[in-house]
C-alpha cells in the first residue's frame, strides 16, 4: 500500500480529514445541515475527479455525483444554487481541506537532526489562466491582445518536514513582494527561507531577521550593491579571477547588511544572458548597460546565513533545491486538467472551487511526493511520475480513506537512472 511507502505519521491524515468534513461544510456555509441528499465528501470528490479528468461543467459534476449510492440525484440548477448561495460557501468547504492537509506534518528526523536550520522552507507562485470573459472577476495583467483572466498559486513547503507552510489563491495582478509577506507571520527561529527574486525586498528580509530566522535569495539585476568599503560589486566581479566570492556588502539605498555569494556562471550561459539582453535591449531602441553585462557572468545571492554556518558552496547547493517548487508547478499542470476544467465561463464560486480542488491535488501528491524522497533518499523517485500516479487515481475515488489503499509499484514512481545524486541526496549532503 501507498501508505506503508511514506511516513507512518500520515497514516491517519486521510481518516482525520474525512471525520472533519461535515463540520468544514457546516462553518463555511456550504450545508445547513448534513444529509443524504448532499454529501459533503462526495462533493469534494467530485471537484477533485472534475480536475482530474477536465469535466467540470455543472451537468458533468451533477454526473459525478448522482454516481455515488449515498447521494440522491442533484439536477444542476440544485447544485449551481449550492455552490452560488453563499460567497464564501464553496471556497470556504475547500480552503478547509486544503488547510487540514497542508497542517499534517511528515517529519524527516534525519534530515532535520542534521541541519543547522528548523526548516527550509520554499515558496513561489505559479499563474493559472483563464478564459478572458472570466476578466472581470479574475482580472490579469493584460497583453498586446488585450485582457487576460487568471490567478495566482503561491506555495510554500518545508524540504525538512514536508510539511505545507502555505497553499493559498491570489489575484492575477497581485505581485510575488506582496504576497510575500504572509509568510513572514509563519516563521519561526533558525527557519530559512529560499525565495526567487519576485519575492526580493529588503523590509520582508528586516522582518525574518528581527525573528531570528533566515533568508536566501537569488540578487535582481536592478538591486543595486556596495562593498562595505563603499566600491561598487560589478569592480570586484569584473577583478576577480577566482570562481567564487563571498563578501559581506549593503544592498539598496537602505544600505542593508548582507552577505553576497556569487559563483561564476560557465561561458556558455554567460553568452546566451548577453545575447539576450542585448536583443531585449535592442528592441526598445537601446543599449544593454555595462553593469547588467557583468553581473550576467555570475551567479549571484544575497543571505543573511553567517559564514561559520554554511559555506558559499554548500548555500549554492541548498539554492538548487528550490527547484523542487517548479518542479512540482510542472508535473501538477501535466498530471491533471485544471486548465481544461476551467476552460468555460462560469460563476467565480464555481471557479475558485475547481482551482482550490486542483490545489487540493496538488498538496496531496507533493506531500506523498515528499515524504517518500526523504524516506528513500537513495531511489530516485520522480516528483511528475508521482503526481501524475496520484491524480490520475483521484478519479475513481469513492471515499477518502481509499487513498491509503493506492497500491503503485515502487519501481514505476522513480526517475531515470544518471551519474549524479538526487536533489534529496544532495541537500543530506550538504546539511551533514
Amino acid at each position: 500500500m501507498l501508505e506503508a511507502l511514506h511516513s507512518t505519521k500520515s497514516v491517519g491524515l486521510w481518516a482525520s480529514l474525512a471525520a472533519k468534513l461535515n463540520s468544514f461544510a457546516k462553518e463555511s456555509g456550504l450545508v445547513q445541515r448534513i444529509s443524504k441528499q448532499f454529501s459533503p465528501q462526495t462533493f469534494l470528490l467530485s471537484q477533485l475527479e472534475a480536475v482530474s479528468t477536465g469535466r467540470a461543467s455543472l451537468n458533468q459534476l451533477v454526473a459525478s455525483i448522482g454516481h455515488e449510492e449515498e447521494c440522491l440525484k442533484i439536477s444542476p440548477q440544485a447544485l449551481q444554487q449550492r455552490i452560488t448561495r453563499t460567497e464564501c460557501g464553496v471556497e470556504g468547504f475547500l480552503a478547509g481541506c486544503l488547510s487540514h492537509i497542508c497542517r499534517w506534518k511528515f517529519l524527516n528526523t534525519r534530515a532535520a537532526g542534521t541541519s543547522p536550520f528548523g526548516r527550509i522552507i520554499i515558496e513561489d507562485s505559479t499563474f493559472v489562466r483563464f478564459p478572458k470573459g472570466n476578466a472581470e472577476e479574475f482580472p490579469g495583467h493584460g497583453n498586446a491582445s488585450g485582457a487576460t483572466a487568471g490567478c495566482k498559486v503561491d506555495l510554500a513547503f518545508d524540504l525538512l518536514g514536508g510539511e505545507l507552510i502555505r497553499n493559498q489563491l491570489h489575484l492575477g495582478t497581485e505581485q510575488d513582494k506582496t504576497i510575500g509577506a504572509d509568510l513572514l507571520d509563519e516563521l519561526v527561529p533558525n527557519d530559512l527561507v529560499l525565495r526567487d527574486m519576485g519575492y526580493f525586498g529588503v523590509d520582508n528580509f528586516l522582518i525574518i531577521e528581527a525573528l531570528n530566522a533566515f533568508w536566501l535569495s537569488r540578487l535582481p539585476l536592478t538591486v543595486d550593491v556596495v562593498t562595505v568599503r563603499g566600491g561598487s560589486l560589478e569592480k570586484v566581479l569584473e577583478s576577480h579571477r577566482g570562481n567564487t566570492i563571498d563578501i559581506a556588502v549593503n544592498l539598496t539605498a537602505k544600505a542593508h547588511p548582507s552577505r553576497l555569494i556569487a559563483i561564476r556562471a560557465s561561458q556558455q550561459e554567460t553568452e546566451k544572458r548577453r545575447r539576450e539582453h542585448r536583443a531585449d535591449a535592442r528592441k526598445k531602441g537601446r543599449t544593454a548597460p555595462k553593469k547588467t553585462l557583468i553581473r550576467d557572468g555570475w551567479h549571484l545571492m544575497v543571505t543573511n546565513v553567517p559564514k561559520f554556518m554554511q559555506s558559499a558552496v554548500a548555500l549554492s547547493g541548498i539554492y538548487s533545491q528550490r527547484w523542487l517548487i517548479e518542479i512540482a508547478f510542472r508535473a501538477w499542470k501535466q498530471a491533471g486538467n485544471l486548465s481544461k476544467a476551467l476552460n468555460r465561463e462560469s460563476s467565480p464560486q464555481h471557479l475558485k472551487g475547481l482551482v482550490l480542488a486542483g490545489m487540493i491535488s496538488l498538496a496531496v501528491s507533493l506531500k506523498i511526493g515528499i515524504s517518500l524522497a526523504q524516506r528513500h533518499p537513495e531511489r530516485r523517485y520522480s516528483l511528475e511520475k508521482i503526481f501524475d500516479y496520484i491524480i490520475s487515481r483521484l478519479v475513481a475515488l469513492k471515499k477518502l480513506t481509499d487513498i491509503a489503499r493506492f497500491k503503485p509499484d515502487p519501481r514505476h514512481l522513480q526517475g531515470q537512472k544518471r551519474r549524479r545524486d538526487s536533489l534529496n541526496c544532495q541537500l543530506l549532503e550538504l546539511l551533514g
